[in-house]
């Protein structure tokens, strides 16, 4: 019998731990300033992935390096290293 209240006393407690918790954690989030989760850097512009300068130079390297790779590669296909 007794180890029966204590669990309920437990499980009590546990129940508004859990509501002082979310409680918190739910006026923080009202107060403070919610940022988006952006790697190396804040976001400024939504639409910025869809502009028309995004990453010009990473088409640039991507035609230089392709021919090297393809060359590199048959060499060593070549001599058997692969």
């Amino acid at each position: 019998m007794r180890t029966s209240k204590i669990a309920v006393d437990r499980e009590a407690r546990a129940q508004t731990t859990v509501k002082q918790l979310l409680r918190k954690a739910g006026k923080r989030s009202l107060h403070g300033q919610v940022f988006t989760a952006v790697p190396h850097g804040r976001e400024t512009d939504a639409n910025r992935e869809f502009a028309p300068d995004r990453d010009s130079g990473a088409i640039v390297w991507f035609l230089i390096a392709l021919p090297i790779f393809m060359v590199a590669h048959a060499l060593c296909v070549k001599i058997g290293a692969i």
